[in-house]
């Protein structure tokens, strides 16, 4: 019985690079973003392209309207005007397929 001949895995990624080819940016995605959270650029390269992997603030929430906040900016003919205007710009459903 003939046994295969397996090659061990010695090869390691440099992680002290900032430069990452796609398939290697995907193995070690983890340590990558930790290596962002920290501060450090890490460019992740696809063919010609290279990309940045960084590190972003949060995004402030979009603050809640109390009710009526509209109220004056629109009187009530205008509202029925467009309200009438986008009722008959919308596509119906033909009457054969209900």
């Amino acid at each position: 019985m003939k046994t295969a001949h397996r090659l061990t895995r010695t090869r390691k990624v440099d992680l002290s690079s900032g430069n990452f080819t796609l398939s290697k940016a995907k193995t070690y995605l983890g340590r990558l973003l930790e290596k962002a959270s920290k501060g450090e650029t890490v460019y992740i390269v696809r063919g010609e392209h290279r990309f940045a992997l960084q590190e972003v603030s949060p995004i402030d929430p979009i603050p809640i309207r109390p009710p009526g906040y509209f109220d004056g900016c629109y009187s009530k003919a205008e509202s029925e005007e467009e309200n009438r205007l986008a009722k008959a710009s919308a596509v119906r459903a033909p009457n054969d397929i209900q």
